[in-house]
């Protein structure tokens, strides 16, 4: 899955795009001039608003996901290429996971996975008065804190 900003990222947004990427086994392309259309049908933009990184839209063809966001603290932390687990209920359907590089410890079958891969890499969703906080934490030292709403989180149905 190729990540990408838009054309003309601050410091913070291509920070992040960095750091979401190599959590999750993503390849980071710089945009510069190119078009949507050069990545091809899966690719991942993060997006601005106001100079801050706020937008996460999840492209399969046509936008999959989108996710409205705050950002918190970005740390850069040197990970694995393991894969990376959700644990927690979702605020979006189970089956986008594919995107992420990601299995969920809610499965019967992805927790028996995710118990003998027993990887360094976690996703926290955490649910406080009407906010939705995603930690990714690498060996429990903590890399970024994403923090929205369920009604910023707008899913496509239709997958591939």
């Amino acid at each position: 899955m190729i990540l990408t900003t838009s054309r003309k990222p601050g410091r913070k947004t291509r920070r992040l795009a960095k750091v979401l990427s190599r959590f999750f086994n993503w390849r980071y392309v710089q945009r510069g001039k190119k078009s949507i259309d050069d990545f091809g049908g899966k690719f991942i933009i993060i997006q601005e608003v106001k100079g801050n990184p706020s937008i996460l839209k999840i492209y399969d063809g046509l936008e999959v996901l989108s996710i409205f966001f705050n950002v918190g603290e970005i740390n850069k932390v040197k990970m694995g290429s393991e894969v990376p687990i959700f644990h927690g209920r979702l605020p979006f359907n189970i089956a986008l996971l594919k995107y992420f590089n990601s299995l969920s410890s809610d499965e019967k079958f992805s927790r028996k996975v995710a118990q003998s891969l027993d990887s360094p890499k976690n996703v926290f969703v955490k649910r406080e008065n009407k906010k939705i906080i995603f930690e990714l934490k690498y060996n429990k030292i903590d890399v970024v804190r994403l923090i929205t709403r369920e009604r910023w989180i707008q899913s496509n149905v239709k997958i591939r």
